[in-house]
This record gives C-alpha cells, sequence and structure tokens, in this order.
C-alpha cells in the first residue's frame, strides 16, 4: 500500500512536543541530549549479563555475577557510592532519568542561562516519555524536539531480525507525522540512530535505511549516534545517498571520538553533513585548561579536545556545519548529583571558546544559525509503500 503525507504544512516549521514553532524562536539550542531514558541494557555490570529473547527483562541474578556486583548494581544512588559510579561496578539506577521534579530543575538552569531549545534524542527502546517530556515544556516555557528511531542493537526490538525496511520505515513515519503511542505528540527529529559499527551490522543497516526513508517522506532531519567506527561513518553516509537521502539533512553525532583526525573529519563534512560534539563536559572542566595553547593541558579531556578541533574546523571554513550538545544521560551528568548539566557548555564552554579566539558570530552559528538551519522540516520527496 503506497500513500504520500500531506505534511505541507510542516514544511520550514520546527516540531516541538508542543507543536509547530518558528525557527527564529529556538535561541541557543541543545541538539542532543536526555531527558527520560532507561540505558541499563547497555550498562550491565557482567559480560554475560545481556537481554535473552524470549525474556521480558534481562536476567539478574547472582548466578549471573559476584553477588558484590550484584549489591552495588541494584542500589540507589547517592551521596555516599557516587565514587563507585567510575571506579567499581556500575550502579543501575544511575543509568535511569525519570523525575519529572528533577528534569523541570535542570532545565531551568539551562534556561536561566540563556537557553531555549533541547532535543531530546530517546529513541525507540530506551523508554520514551513523551507526555513527561511535554510537562517539563509546559511547567518551563522550554522548547522540546523529541526524537524517534531505533538505538543501539541490544535495545533493538526481539523481532528485529524478521523486521523489513518497509515496516521499520512505518514506524518512524507514525512518531514523525501522528504522534508516539497514541499520544498525539510528534517527533521533530529521527535519531538517535544507533550505528555503533566496527562492523555495521545488517540490522544497523536496516536501521540507517529506514530511517532515511522516513526523513525523505516527511522532512524531518536525521541524527546519529556517531555513525560507525572511524571512517565507517562513510560507509553509513553511502547507505544515506542508496536511498536517495540527503546529507545536508545528515547529523553525525559523537564527532568528539574523531577530534584527532581532522582529514577525516573535514572528508565528512566536505560531503555536506553536520558534525556534532556532544559530549562536552566529560572528565575535565575547561578551566583547567591552557589559555594560552589549547589542548596542551589535558591531553584526555573530551571538552578540550572538542574546543581545538572546532577552532580548527571554523578556520578551515566549517562554522556553519558544527553542532554542540552534553548527551545529558546519566544520573551523574546532571547537576544534582553533581554533574556538569544541562548548562555547562552555556556557562564554561563558550566562554573558554572566546578566550582561544572563537569570536560571538561563530558560537552563534554554533548555537542557533546552524539548528535553525537542520531542524524545520522541508518538502517531502518520495511516497512510501508497505
Amino acid at each position: 500500500m503506497g500513500y504520500r503525507l500531506d505534511s505541507s504544512s510542516d514544511i520550514g516549521k520546527i516540531i516541538t512536543v508542543n507543536g509547530q514553532i518558528d525557527p527564529e524562536l529556538i535561541g541557543i539550542t541543545l541538539m542532543h541530549e536526555h531527558l527520560f531514558l532507561d540505558l541499563r541494557k547497555s550498562h550491565l555490570p557482567h559480560p554475560l549479563h545481556v537481554h535473552i529473547p524470549g525474556r521480558s527483562e534481562p536476567l539478574i541474578t547472582s548466578d549471573d555475577f559476584p553477588a558484590t556486583e550484584l549489591e552495588i548494581w541494584e542500589s540507589k544512588l547517592d551521596c555516599k557510592n557516587l565514587d563507585l559510579v567510575n571506579t567499581a561496578a556500575p550502579i543501575s539506577d544511575n543509568y535511569m532519568l525519570t523525575d519529572e521534579n528533577v528534569a523541570i530543575d535542570e532545565v531551568n538552569k539551562f534556561k536561566n542561562v540563556g537557553g531555549g531549545t533541547i532535543v531530546d534524542v530517546t529513541s525507540i527502546g530506551l523508554k520514551r516519555d513523551p507526555e513527561a517530556l511535554l510537562r517539563v515544556s509546559q511547567a518551563t516555557g522550554l522548547h522540546l524536539v523529541m526524537g524517534t528511531g531505533y538505538y543501539q542493537k541490544v535495545f533493538h526490538p526481539e523481532d528485529m531480525d524478521g523486521r523489513t525496511i518497509e515496516n521499520l520505515t512505518a514506524e518512524i513515519v507514525q512518531d514523525v507525522t501522528v504522534g508516539i503511542r497514541g499520544t498525539g505528540i510528534r517527533a521533530g527529529v529521527i535519531g538517535e540512530i544507533g550505528v555503533n559499527g566496527n562492523p555495521i551490522t545488517f540490522n544497523e543497516e536496516k536501521s540507517i535505511k529506514a530511517s532515511t526513508r522516513a526523513s525523505l517522506i516527511t522532512g524531518a532531519a536525521m541524527t546519529f549516534h556517531r555513525g560507525g567506527t572511524g571512517s565507517e561513518r562513510h560507509t553509513t553516509l553511502d547507505f544515506v545517498e542508496s536511498e536517495g537521502g540527503d546529507l545536508d539533512r545528515v547529523i553525525l553525532g559523537h564527532s568528539d571520538e574523531i577530534t584527532d583526525d581532522f582529514e577525516l573529519m573535514k572528508g565528512l563534512l566536505e560531503r555536506g553533513v553536520f558534525i556534532q560534539f556532544d559530549l562536552i563536559g566529560r572528565e575535565f572542566a575547561v578551566n583547567s585548561l591552557d589559555d594560552m595553547n589549547p589542548g596542551a593541558s589535558c591531553d584526555s579531556s573530551v571538552t578540550d579536545k572538542d574546543a581545538v578541533a572546532i577552532l580548527k574546523l571554523i578556520d578551515a571554513g566549517f562554522g556553519d556545519r558544527i553542532l554542540l550538545s552534553h548527551d545529558v544521560c546519566w544520573k551523574t551528568h546532571l547537576r544534582k548529583y553533581g554533574g556538569f548539566g544541562y548548562s555547562f557548555i552555556i556557562e564554561e564552554f563558550l566562554p573558554y571558546l572566546r578566550k582561544i579566539g572563537v569570536e560571538d558570530d561563530q558560537i552563534n552559528m554554533m548555537m542557533i544559525e546552524n539548528p535553525k538551519r537542520i531542524l524545520p522540516f522541508v518538502s517531502p520527496q518520495t511516497t512510501f509503500s508497505q
């Protein structure tokens, strides 16, 4: 069965959980965040502790891993065990964002320093909560854009192997055009699309192609989790192009991982995509850096390397293709638990960029103008058949 969607009213508009808005209203925008999600499946404390087909929940018993790890895994995150998060067995509670009051408080911290919009890229399988996002938006006055699509393979549906590209496309299109799970709350971006690669799996390929078809049908942009390992990002873009996709509608996230490879970044940008540095705030604060010699003081700092890469890319003429965000997805990323929160970029990172030579108009380009170009829906390019 084929149909053409009448989405002409969406063209040139940004779709938030509250409905359409004009691009001029978004203000400073974080393009890759999470307010509500459940990431426990990807942080299990033992290699045998994985999802088993046919079970509604992953297997969690003392037979799977040592009792001490089980006790830590099942504990609640608090000030007494924060130090265990990165030094011992993981704590399951850290990988769940479910508290609306906390979300409102954290979002308000971003709004109070000048923030205007957050793109929540929590996708299918991560326990999205469109109605909670709507309540947060209404309580704070902040614009929230919601994502859709399929994330990493551990979060794929149990029947993913047997699902067709057409079937996956239909679900994504439904989320964008009608709404998510009968709520009427529409996704405004496709992603984050989980592509870890090394190698890119057949199901990841199906997800890429389905997302591309859905993008063409709806006019929504696509945003990728990584897009593969290293140069596999080019393979992901090849799959997009094989479906007729426009690389100008593609965001490659987690580009923080390739800051040491300028030629790879340059080659991706020359194909027309946006690249996104969205792990800003991790590991070290920018006030520990050497203003006179950026990149010299903290070899392992994601934030430091991002700053250096951004400066180089701007100097090379790619400032109109850069997006910034934090990827808040653990409790320990929130300000309440001592993390960087949603306001770190505005409060710490942008002042540091200014110190090392990035001009205000270039910052506005990355934080406002580039989101204003990628988020609005464009004219649909194709029909959909099933």
